[in-house]
């Protein structure tokens, strides 16, 4: 009997890819995708799960969540320097990564759904009743801002016991940031639904932004290998980075793409890919300033707290996209 999963996403352009994956892995079982704000609007990433699921010929479900975190305002900027002098400000709100993934999250390439028509119920009921209903029996796979989760805990905090595990995109094992010097987007958005989480008794597994970069950046070598495929999945893939792709460049001088989330889906599909990790306390920085949404990552068990996370500090690249490969061929 194939494995039940539920993602919740904030669907932009590497949420698509590890969506791909999960849909098109013949082993799992996706119950229904929850969408958040996030890298982009609400109502965006619905659409983009929709274009997703119509190429994987899909009739996942998918469900409306939060448009903005649980304390927090958010809103849209469009460009590196907008989003840079927002987070410098040290400000409170909380916004969109439309910098990276283009305005509309899949690179600006006019990806569109042939129907915009997705669940009626709202994410949350989907997911306690889901939960309630197979206890133990549904992988949870996160790929945006924890708010839909921590919503649910907070409705019900036995639900944790019911959920058979929870691999979270989000936060860095060795303190590198990708919002700041020391936070991670999905983190830092909305800290304090990562906090709840993190500290709810929900069995986790954190998969940080530093096994993106580390392990599942694909440069030129690799980029080719995926669009030689020749399959719409190989090149959809590859084509909604287009705007990521730019940014690499911009930044590093390179081009080419790192993959959060699908790296996090393929350690829920296939935990050998975790090389080495660790059972720690982490804690969650809700504070603002330069630190907000930093997840504390305690090696040395200086807090004297619970040992909360199983956390990735090193993956299996080879693996990782040899499971990639394997899914869009």
């Amino acid at each position: 009997m194939s494995q039940k999963y539920i993602i919740d996403a904030d669907t932009g352009s590497d949420d698509a890819v590890a969506i791909l994956m999960a849909l098109r892995d013949p082993k799992i079982n996706v119950l229904g995708i929850t969408i958040v704000s996030g890298n982009v609007p609400l109502k965006q990433g619905i659409i983009n799960t929709i274009s997703t699921a119509e190429l994987c010929e899909s009739d996942v479900k998918i469900y409306a969540g939060a448009d903005k975190p649980l304390t927090r305002s958010y809103k849209e900027v469009y460009t590196l320097e907008e989003f840079s002098d927002h987070v410098k400000s040290l400000s409170p709100d909380s916004i969109s990564a439309q910098c990276v993934h283009g305005v509309d999250g899949m690179g600006d390439i006019d990806i569109t759904p042939n129907q915009y028509e997705y669940e009626k119920t709202h994410a949350e009921d989907f997911l306690l009743e889901s939960f309630n209903e197979h206890p133990n029996e549904i992988t949870l796979v996160t790929l945006g801002p924890l708010t839909n989760i921590a919503n649910i805990i907070k409705k019900d905090p036995t639900i944790v016991k019911k959920i058979s595990h929870c691999y979270i995109m989000g936060g860095t094992s060795d303190g590198t940031g990708n919002v700041s010097a020391a936070a991670e987007y999905n983190i830092w958005v909305d800290p304090e639904a990562a906090e709840i989480v993190f500290n709810s008794g929900l069995s986790i597994t954190m998969v940080g932004w530093d096994n993106s970069y580390k392990y599942a950046m694909l440069k030129d070598n690799e980029i080719k290998s995926l669009k030689s495929l020749n399959t719409p999945y190989a090149d959809f893939c590859v084509d909604i980075q287009k705007t990521l792709i730019d940014l690499t460049y911009e930044t590093y001088g390179f081009y080419g793409f790192d993959l959060p989330d699908p790296i996090t889906m393929a350690v829920a599909l296939e935990n050998s890919i975790i090389l080495e990790s660790q059972q720690l306390h982490v804690l969650i920085d809700t504070r603002d300033g330069i630190t907000r949404g930093q997840t504390i990552v305690d090696y040395f068990n200086s807090e004297k707290g619970n040992q909360n996370v199983r956390v990735v500090t090193k993956s299996d690249k080879d693996k990782f996209l040899e499971l990639l490969i394997d899914l869009v061929k």
